[in-house]
């Protein structure tokens, strides 16, 4: 499971509640290390598949707009 230094180490600096919810998902360092690979939008290698998955739910974090957290908080 991802730590916040885990989290800030690979991100940088996130809001409270990004970091909360990657923390929430119980992700693994490798699971968060793709995540932002894809996000930054680097080559992720010659044999990386479609975003699914927590990798998935980790990228939409990362990548969300504040107004994400308020739909999701609704829904």
């Amino acid at each position: 499971m991802v730590t916040r230094e885990d989290i800030l180490h690979l991100c940088g600096e996130l809001p409270d509640w990004k970091i909360a919810k990657i923390v929430a998902s119980e992700a693994t360092y490798a699971e968060l290390e793709t995540a932002v690979v894809w996000a930054q939008g680097e080559d992720p290698g010659p044999d990386h598949h479609p975003l699914e998955g927590q990798v998935a739910y980790l990228y939409e974090i990362i990548t969300a707009e504040e107004e994400w957290e308020e739909e999701r908080g609704r829904g």
